[in-house]
């Protein structure tokens, strides 16, 4: 059970399940309606999305939000 949001891994994440889709960051932006800047600062670390906006990013990377923030190992997705 995750008790509170581990930054650092939701930014691993969002960058490698991005990369691993063969996707830019404006490829998922336009796929998320997430802008090109905050998805550069989610992974980088510097913010933490909204829950909507993690809904939108896991939806366009075609994977569960557990996954993406981290709460499921990769291997599994």
């Amino acid at each position: 059970m995750i008790n509170e949001f581990d930054t650092a891994t939701f930014a691993r994440r969002l960058k490698s399940l991005r990369e691993e889709r063969g996707m830019d960051q404006d490829a998922l932006a336009k796929a998320s309606g997430v802008s090109k800047g905050s998805i550069a600062r989610y992974e980088t670390g510097c913010n933490i999305p909204r829950v909507d906006i993690t809904v939108a990013l896991a939806r366009a990377l075609d994977c569960s939000c557990d996954v993406l923030i981290g709460v499921v190992p990769l291997a599994v997705a």
